[in-house]
């Protein structure tokens, strides 16, 4: 299934994915930055760009992968392509923020960018935006 882009359907399961993730606790290979952002774009574009490296369980394991790819924001150029400047992100679109000391993934969610944290998702100022890609 692929979202329609700004259709009632994409913010809807946009505002229903994020409901959803709200309260989830932070777990490696479950519920961290890469499989959030990941599974959003599963549900929005039908495109699992994480295939053979989800359930990495532990943080060690998730660097190790992303050393391999040559970090976090080469691993995602990869997958979804050109980069944005962070803060001209749209609503749904993968985004790269300062948090909690490191560069984490989260979803644009109009004027702040939804991430993974410890309890839950943070609520980070999409102005603190770091770099995006269009979903």
């Amino acid at each position: 299934m692929t979202l329609q882009r700004h259709s009632t359907a994409w913010y809807e399961s946009l505002d229903e994915f994020v409901g959803k993730r709200a309260a989830a606790p932070f777990v490696w290979g479950v519920h961290d930055c890469c499989t959030f952002a990941a599974d959003w774009v599963l549900l929005a574009r039908g495109v699992d760009h994480m295939g053979g490296v989800r359930g990495l369980e532990t943080a060690a394991a998730a660097v190790r992968e992303l050393e391999a790819r040559g970090g976090l924001r080469a691993a995602v150029g990869q997958q979804l392509g050109e980069e944005l400047p962070g803060p001209m992100a749209q609503a749904g679109d993968v985004v790269m923020v300062r948090h909690d000391g490191r560069s984490s993934l989260g979803i644009c969610v109009g004027s702040a960018v939804a991430a993974p944290a410890a309890a839950g998702l943070a609520f980070v100022p999409l102005d603190m935006a770091e770099v995006a890609w269009r979903v």
